[in-house]
């Protein structure tokens, strides 16, 4: 991820901040965009198989079988696919679930939780209804996400 990300920015940024008398910065090649996902308006998502999810140690199917409803505005209101994509693989407002890496945190669900928690506060009804066990459920299903078998 940081590679892909330094691979796609660094032209940008020697554009922004090279010197008059320095050489022109190169374009990113198109092979680069085979790193890229397309856009989720673009590209066709599939809903993951919540069944075939691995299950958090100390949590249960049924959670996250919860955390999918949740997760795609079937339950509590949620709102979570609205930003990171039917397929969880991430907008342009809302970054990709599925690769096992994450931004705020070390991909445990309490970390999950936690910053779930975090943006229920920022944005108050923004994620829709959650109770404490559906925040629970959905973490669980988030974390799965990261973990699962393409």
């Amino acid at each position: 991820m940081t590679s892909r990300l330094i691979a796609l920015a660094a032209p940008a940024f020697a554009m922004i901040f090279a010197s008059p008398t320095a050489p022109k910065a190169q374009s990113v090649p198109p092979s680069a965009a085979t790193f890229t996902e397309p856009l989720a308006v673009e590209r066709e998502q599939i809903r993951p198989d919540a069944a075939s999810l691995p299950v958090p140690r100390g949590f249960t199917r049924e959670q996250i079988l919860l955390g999918d409803r949740v997760f795609h505005g079937e339950a509590a209101g949620g709102q979570c696919s609205q930003c990171h994509g039917w397929d969880a693989k991430g907008t342009p407002v809302g970054n990709d679930l599925t690769t096992g890496m994450y931004i705020w945190g070390d991909g445990s669900v309490n970390t999950i939780k936690r910053t779930i928690m975090h943006n229920m506060a920022v944005a108050p009804g923004m994620d829709g209804n959650l109770k404490p066990a559906d925040v629970d459920a959905v973490a669980a299903y988030v974390w799965a996400l990261g973990r699962r078998n393409p």
